[in-house]
């Protein structure tokens, strides 16, 4: 719409509004509209003047009779009369239409009040239940922990045969359910990670750390996920890679976090590879790379929500429960850096993080 539009359809709008008003009450009303007696009293003195310079003209004095003679005599006299009642209508519209703004306006004001209240009830609420959800997790993840260390502890001793034998197809159902039993562990360690996070207990602990030996671990700690899911690991790190501050556990966990997710969205026969690039601002860039199934641009800023999933339908492939990579965000957040990803849907990702360097 261009100016010229705007501007007709603006008024448009007066003159409807000012049309509007002729046919209300309140238009009228002298003691309840203001506007209305302003342009009674601003017409009188029309009607006084005129005739008076007409009584003037003529040698008349100023009476009663001569007055009504002259209006007599003079009927467009009738015209000037009829001011006061014509500008007291005039206002009056224009102190209706006022009103009836004010009215719109102190209404929108009510109900954004009212709107602004019931929001701030329902983020109460959620908040409530936020608190609510986190210490259920923490009471459940230190509930689950006891009994899930006994079966691992088990399944661990029957491994080592000390009270009998097994055959293959035991040590084979023995060895699932203890990838089962690990799985559930590092779920446990998610869920109570996140409840410190949240609850601000979450702490780090920053010192000179040698990247390359936490990269080695993360790698060989993957390598037979890796394989089972026919996808090769890389090490591109280059050998003047300085120390950085950092957290060696929790940074162990944001590259397995990531590699983990870099194995499991990957086809068969693809890789994921693992570089580093020194910025001249003193940090260093890493980066986790790989040839998977890429991620939808409108989806790139949600991935590191809490429990977000790319694929949230009841059917989908892939499971995990959506907090490693929003713990991950939360770690490098607390080491002053950040996280961030690149990625084509049919292509790969690449997630990059960044750490300070020893000075």
């Amino acid at each position: 719409m261009n100016r010229s539009s705007a501007k007709f359809k603006t008024f448009s709008q007066v003159v409807k509004e000012f049309v509007g008003a002729l046919w209300k009450r309140r238009t009228y009303d002298i003691f309840e509209n203001w506007y209305c007696l302003f342009g009674v009293l601003w017409g009188t003195p029309v009607p006084i003047v005129t005739i008076g310079i007409d009584l003037h003209s003529s040698g008349l004095s100023i009476t009663l009779p001569n007055i009504i003679q002259t209006i007599l005599l003079r009927p467009f006299h009738i015209f000037f009369l009829l001011h006061p009642i014509f500008f007291g209508i005039v206002f009056g519209a224009m102190g209706t239409v006022r009103y009836n703004k004010e009215q719109r306006i102190e209404g929108f004001e009510k109900s954004l009040i009212d709107k602004n209240a019931e929001l701030a009830q329902k983020n109460d609420r959620l908040q409530e239940l936020d608190r609510l959800k986190s210490n259920f997790l923490s009471m459940v993840s230190h509930e689950l922990r006891t009994p899930l260390t006994t079966i691992q502890g088990y399944i661990s001793f029957l491994m080592t045969e000390k009270i009998g034998a097994i055959n293959k197809a035991q040590r084979e159902y023995l060895a699932i359910s203890g990838d089962s039993a690990d799985l559930l562990n590092r779920l446990i360690e998610d869920l109570l990670d996140l409840s410190k996070i949240e609850s601000d207990r979450f702490k780090v602990n920053l010192t000179n750390v040698n990247m390359a030996n936490i990269i080695d671990k993360a790698l060989l700690s993957r390598k037979l996920f890796a394989d089972k899911q026919g996808v090769a690991l890389e090490n591109n790190m280059p050998d003047d890679l300085p120390s950085v501050y950092a957290d060696e556990e929790r940074i162990f966990q944001v590259i397995t976090n990531i590699l983990e997710n870099s194995i499991k969205f990957n086809r068969k026969g693809g890789k994921a590879a693992i570089r580093a690039s020194i910025r001249p601002d003193g940090k260093v860039i890493f980066c986790i790379s790989d040839t998977g199934i890429g991620i939808p641009s409108d989806k790139l800023d949600r991935i590191f929500d809490k429990f977000y999933q790319v694929d949230s339908s009841g059917k989908r492939k892939y499971g995990g429960c959506g907090l490693g990579l929003a713990i991950s965000k939360s770690i490098i957040g607390l080491h002053n850096g950040r996280i961030w990803v690149e990625s084509e849907v049919g292509t790969g990702s690449k997630f990059f993080f960044e750490l300070l360097i020893v000075k």
